[in-house]
């Protein structure tokens, strides 16, 4: 089968499974958006996308396809799954040490472990970050992200 039918395919599966979850969560209104509004929106347009690509697979399909191991050749298995683990790791800190603290190591073991920056690099653009994260998230929108046991 056709790599990009069989993609779209688990795409489509994906966004509609978003939809039915944000179903639950709740809608709303367009006035009062519930929590689910934003995921249901995403999962349409992911499902939308879904189908364009799938009825373009049809409409170009005249040759040989392009098989699904093609789509994985060369591909840097090491680097996907050190993010997978790395954003597993974030998760799970995120309530014992806090947004900012988790978001900085993070950032700064994607950049010096998975990028290969140099330390200044390393460091300065998490700091940066956390620091324009700061400003925007606690003091202009005063919201409550996870203080953790520190307290910020």
């Amino acid at each position: 089968m056709n790599a990009d039918r069989v993609s779209s395919l688990f795409w489509l599966l994906l966004g509609l499974i978003t939809m039915y979850g944000s179903v639950q969560l709740g809608l709303g209104t367009l006035r009062e958006p519930g929590s689910g509004f934003l995921a249901f929106l995403a999962g349409g347009f992911v499902g939308c996308i879904a189908v364009g690509i799938f009825l373009q697979s049809i409409i170009r399909y005249r040759g040989t396809p392009l098989q699904i191991k093609v789509l994985w050749a060369g591909s840097s298995w090491h680097r996907s799954f050190t993010i997978g683990l790395l954003t597993l790791g974030f998760i799970l800190a995120l309530e014992g040490l806090g947004f900012f603290i988790t978001s900085f190591l993070l950032l700064f073991c994607l950049f010096k472990g998975v990028e290969k920056l140099s330390w200044g690099k390393a460091v300065l653009i998490p700091a940066l970050t956390m620091t324009i994260s700061y400003v925007v998230f606690n003091i202009l929108l005063k919201s409550n992200l996870p203080r953790g046991i520190f307290g910020f």
